[in-house]
Parts: C-alpha cells; sequence; structure tokens
C-alpha cells in the first residue's frame, strides 16, 4: 500500500499529540507542515517560532511557512498531498481551495454547537457536562462544513487547560481509525443541523469579572474553570483588582485553608488563595486578615 500523503496545519500545543500520533503511523506521511511564520514574542520581542513548528522541526518533518492567503493557495496548488489536517491553525481558508473538498478540520465541541473561537470555554460557563470532539470536512463558512466524525466525553468539573490537554491526546489517540475509514471510504458526510447550531466568539480580559452579590457560586466556579488558561477570574474591591486562584464550590473534605463567601442567591464559594493586583498570592485566611472588609 502506498502511503497517504498528509499536509497538516496547526499552531498551539495542542496540535502537537496529532502530529506526533500521524508520524508514527505505517500508512501514512506527513509530507509538510504548514505554520506561520516567526514571530515576535515577549518584551525582547524575540523572534519565536510555533508550538508545532518546534516540534516539526524535532521530528525532521518538512515546514512550510504560509504568511498569507495568497501563499496558502500557491501551496495548494503545488504541493502533492492526499489530505489536509488543521488544527487550530487560525488561517481563513479561501473558497477556491476549500471547493477541492481536501481540507479536514478539528474542532473541540460536538458541533453544530459551538461553533467558533471558544468552544472549550463556552461549554463550560454554560454549564454543559457533556462536549467532545468533531471531524469536520472544512468549508467556506465558520466551523459549519459536514460532520465526518465524532467523539462525545463528560466535561463535568474540568477546567479548560485540562480538556485541552484531554482532548488534545484523544483526537491523537483517534487518528488512525479515522484516517483509515476515511480513505477505505468508510465515512458517510453528515450535514449539519443549521437549527441546533450555536455560536462563540473570543474573550477579552474583562470577561473575567465576577461579582459576589450579583452572581451564584455556580456562576463564579464555573468562570473559574473557564478561564484558569486566560484571562482568570478576579473581583473588584476599593483595594484594586483581587484574582482569585483557587476555588471550590463545595465544602466537602476540605481542609480549614478555604474560607466561604457568600454569593448571589444565598449560594457561597470557597476561596483558598488570592491575589491583589501587584501583591504576591497569599492564602485567603491571611488576606482577609489585613482586608476584612475588603468584599463589602
Amino acid at each position: 500500500m502506498n502511503k497517504k500523503k498528509i499536509l497538516f496545519f496547526g499552531t498551539p500545543e495542542i496540535a502537537n499529540p496529532s502530529l506526533e500520533k500521524i508520524v508514527s503511523l505505517e500508512n501514512y506521511e506527513i509530507v509538510g507542515v504548514a505554520v506561520f511564520p516567526d514571530r515576535k514574542v515577549g518584551r525582547k520581542q524575540l523572534l519565536t517560532p510555533c508550538p508545532v513548528k518546534k516540534r516539526a522541526l524535532e521530528l525532521n518533518l518538512k515546514i512550510i511557512e504560509i504568511a498569507n492567503k495568497e501563499e496558502l493557495v500557491e501551496l495548494h496548488n503545488n504541493f502533492d498531498f492526499d489530505l489536509g489536517i488543521v488544527i487550530a491553525y487560525g488561517l481563513i481558508f479561501p473558497q477556491e481551495i476549500l471547493e477541492t473538498g481536501k481540507y479536514v478540520n478539528v474542532h473541540f465541541s460536538l458541533l453544530p454547537l459551538y461553533r467558533g473561537a471558544s468552544p472549550v470555554q463556552s461549554a463550560i460557563l454554560n454549564n454543559e457536562l457533556e462536549s467532545g470532539i468533531t471531524w469536520q470536512r472544512m468549508v467556506y463558512e465558520l466551523d459549519a462544513g459536514n460532520i465526518l466524525w465524532q467523539k462525545k466525553y463528560s466535561i463535568e468539573s474540568k477546567k479548560t487547560s485540562e480538556l485541552w490537554s484531554d482532548f488534545s491526546q484523544k483526537t491523537a489517540d483517534n487518528f488512525e481509525l479515522f484516517l483509515d475509514n476515511y480513505f477505505e471510504n468508510k465515512i458517510d458526510d453528515l450535514k449539519q443541523d443549521e437549527n441546533l447550531a450555536s455560536f462563540c466568539g473570543k474573550f477579552v480580559k474583562d470577561d473575567g469579572l465576577i461579582n459576589f452579590k450579583k452572581d451564584s457560586a455556580k456562576k463564579i466556579y464555573n468562570k473559574y474553570r473557564a478561564f484558569d488558561v486566560w484571562p482568570g477570574i478576579f473581583v473588584e474591591t476599593k483595594k484594586g483588582r483581587v484574582k482569585l486562584l483557587d476555588l471550590a464550590l463545595n465544602n466537602i473534605d476540605l481542609d480549614n485553608s478555604y474560607i466561604g463567601v457568600k454569593c448571589a442567591n444565598d449560594s457561597e464559594i470557597f476561596v483558598k488563595k488570592v491575589q491583589l493586583s501587584g501583591k504576591k498570592p497569599v492564602e485567603m485566611s491571611d488576606f482577609i486578615r489585613n482586608y476584612s472588609d475588603i468584599f463589602e
């Protein structure tokens, strides 16, 4: 059997387990890894490769830097490949190449739910107990392509960072079976039900703001889970912004370092560690000893 040629597109760390998995498969060959050019990062603005490029270099894979749509079209027209796999790449593909049907995108939701940039965070914020991973045929409309492969998983009580890690590994675990079925024509395209579609966008820093008097403990806890990577959650006080670093929704099996704070609807959240803007993180018990009235 001739190896099927895979052109891989990705940027963040969550794409790397799938890259590594496909590299390990006997019947498939990654003939190129498309990434953005190195970008300036940090205070010193040093040119830095993205995580996918770093891993591709370690795996001795061919790297193609794509800066814009024109270069993407040129790559498509002049590169020999059987299937393009796209995971969190961050560039809108032109319709002219998507019409070829050669591109599959991996999206961390149960499409048609949570199309867009923040499916994991949005599912957590909406108190979903279940979400998952969808392999979809790419079309020009955002995340609206036919469903090729879909897996459901529990997300109850998990944070965004945990789900990104879990889903990235589960995506990798599914890739051999997906590719085998795809190239053996055993997968039927399933059209998405537009009546069930929901959408999510990008978050801004102030989305992490909470208010103990207006927000229930459950809402605050879901924000804590959803925004653990960025931007975190915080409350505005007369002493400045206080970031909440370690929370629990109930006090079962908690030690006395967790301090209960009254929230809306007679609910209560339990806080262990906080950080006042410009200060070091401290235990909640020490914090309220020094700022006894700060949350009033």
